[in-house]
């Protein structure tokens, strides 16, 4: 009678077992569905255009099944992308594959993930910022040109408030509180509430445009605004009033870096913006060196001390 020997058994089963697998198409659609019921369209949007050109190189190469995305596919694919676009583009690309397939891995779809990536150096992006002459521009333009309240409140509750293009145009009429000077946002980047502060200088545009609608910006038939809407917006007044740089995400980023500097305080800057993190809070602050060395005259702790007067 033959005796088996457990350790060899268990080594032989070990090297015919068939890892999980499922081809790419299918688990595009399983995580998109995922996405879908819990995501903003923002969102999905975002990751199917950071994933759009690896799905186009896998179908190039007959990359079919999840296991076929090996590194050398992976570094196959930077090297084809890596004059192309840069470093940052193509971490996000292959950052949102990897959550894409961890997404099926803790689902029990799939065992683990079949390659090795080690991000790529990124060099921190430039902000263009919009200078302050131009703001003031604009404003005599509402004064003297502009004659469409819902748009100028647009553009001031921007400014004065560091609000989100999707979070504007969800603001509720029921939602606004001009007694305490106070907006609750209920629709959020990150689907938690929070307050806007109207400044005194606007709360009677506030008040003209509040009504009876469920948003606070529609047009005459009571349709809501859409970001298209607003963007076309901030086009005309780029070409009519000659300026360079102007956007929705670039006024946030003004309004960040003006309560910051006129602070000093990145927890406030960091509350009022709707930010989780500090660091994202960072990467909004354009801060120059002179604008550093200014401060650091007037704050710095030897006038406390005032060495002169002893």
């Amino acid at each position: 009678m033959n005796t088996i020997n457990t350790d060899e058994l268990i080594s032989f089963l070990l090297k015919t077992q068939q890892s999980k697998n499922m081809s790419i198409e299918n688990l595009t659609n399983i995580f998109f569905q995922h996405l879908n019921l819990n995501n903003r369209a923002g969102t999905i949007s975002a990751y199917k255009s950071t994933l759009k050109p690896v799905f186009k190189f896998f179908k190039s190469n007959q990359i079919i099944y999840v296991n076929q995305i090996t590194t050398d596919i992976i570094n196959k694919y930077i090297q084809l992308r890596f004059n192309k676009v840069k470093n940052i583009t193509i971490n996000k690309e292959i950052s949102n594959l990897k959550t894409m397939i961890n997404f099926a891995i803790s689902n029990d779809y799939l065992d683990k993930l079949p390659f090795k990536f080690k991000k790529l150096k990124e060099t921190k992006p430039e902000i263009e910022s919009i200078k302050k002459d131009d703001i003031i521009k604009i404003l005599n333009y509402f004064k003297t040109t502009l004659k469409d309240k819902k748009y100028i409140l647009a553009f001031m509750l921007m400014l004065t408030t560091g609000i989100r293009t999707t979070e504007l145009l969800n603001i509720k009429n029921k939602n606004i509180d001009l007694k305490n000077k106070i907006i609750k946002l209920d629709f959020t980047k990150n689907g938690k509430e929070r307050n806007i502060y109207i400044v005194d200088e606007i709360i009677e545009l506030v008040s003209s445009i509040s009504s009876k609608d469920e948003y606070l910006f529609t047009d005459n038939s009571h349709i809501k605004m859409t970001a298209n809407n607003l963007r076309l917006f901030f086009k005309k007044i780029k070409r009519e009033l000659d300026i360079d740089v102007l956007s929705p995400h670039k006024l946030r980023h003004f309004y960040a870096t003006a309560i910051y500097t006129n602070s000093l305080d990145i927890y406030l800057t960091c509350n009022l913006l709707g930010h989780s993190d500090i660091k994202m809070t960072q990467i909004y602050l354009d801060i120059n060196n002179q604008n550093n060395q200014a401060k650091n005259q007037i704050y710095n702790p030897i006038r406390m001390l005032d060495p002169l007067t002893h």
